[in-house]
């Protein structure tokens, strides 16, 4: 079997489940959050073989207060966040760990894991927040498929070598490019009255932060030694692998939205 039907079957078992917690919003969503980032960071943790049991639990329990958080107190989630990015400045200025090995860190899975798409979370919480995460979670999908098969099919150039082999300049542009043109199709269809040059701004950056975001991932695969960061999505590897464009999207979404008044 290709691995392009494998990625095809799997997201017709993924899609119904993401579509339907979305719709149900509220704890279900919550718990589905809380699901999807427990097995993320259950594959970073293995993945970057980090050995203390004792911060592990406390870690992942902190986590689980990150979720929490985003569903009944946005305000202290950010806190609680930013408490947690401040612990690890405080621990560089006091020589307690360096910054080249932040990422080899538990306070990195936080962060990393814990952070960005808890974002789902407070953006569906927003009034029309179903309309608003539906729009960004298929103007993201849209961007890695475009991406993924102009590149598979017809890219040529190489576009990040030495970091993501895969990727190639014809496909991070046939994402942008569909990025933008989804986004003000979804805009105008859902009567959101965002301006076109917002919704067009919006689309482009979406589809940049997304690049973004998975050359981080690939960054952190390369350095661990590995392909995928884990086999529980055939034809997309891990959860890891299918939030990574998520983590960094999200917070832009989110503070975007507030900022233009939702």
């Amino acid at each position: 079997m290709s691995n392009f039907l494998k990625r095809f079957l799997t997201s017709l078992v993924i899609l119904p489940i993401v579509f339907y917690s979305v719709y149900k919003g509220e704890i279900v969503f919550t718990i589905f959050v809380g699901i999807v980032l427990s097995l993320a960071y259950w594959e970073l943790e293995k993945m970057l073989e980090l050995p203390e049991k004792k911060l592990s639990i406390v870690s992942f329990f902190l986590l689980l207060i990150l979720v929490f958080f985003s569903f009944t107190n946005p305000q202290m989630f950010l806190y609680s966040a930013a408490l947690i990015f401040v612990i690890w400045i405080i621990r560089i200025i006091f020589n307690k760990t360096k910054i080249e090995s932040f990422w080899n860190s538990y306070l990195f899975i936080l962060l990393y894991v814990g952070f960005g798409v808890n974002f789902s979370i407070l953006i569906r919480n927003l009034d029309n927040g179903i309309v608003l995460l539906a729009s960004v979670l298929i103007i993201s999908s849209i961007n890695d498929i475009a991406a993924y098969i102009v590149g598979k099919f017809f890219g040529v150039t190489k576009a990040f070598p030495n970091v993501s082999p895969n990727k190639t300049y014809e496909g991070s542009i046939a994402g942008i490019i569909s990025s933008i043109v989804v986004s003000i199709f979804l805009f105008e269809y859902f009567q959101l009255m965002i301006p076109l040059s917002q919704a067009m701004f919006i689309g482009m950056v979406i589809s940049f932060l997304g690049i973004l975001g998975d050359l981080l991932e690939s960054f952190i695969k390369r350095k661990s030694g590995v392909k995928d960061t884990g086999t529980l999505l055939p034809g997309h590897g891990g959860v890891l692998d299918r939030i990574d464009s998520l983590i960094v999207i999200l917070p832009f979404f989110y503070f975007i939205i507030k900022y233009l008044g939702y």
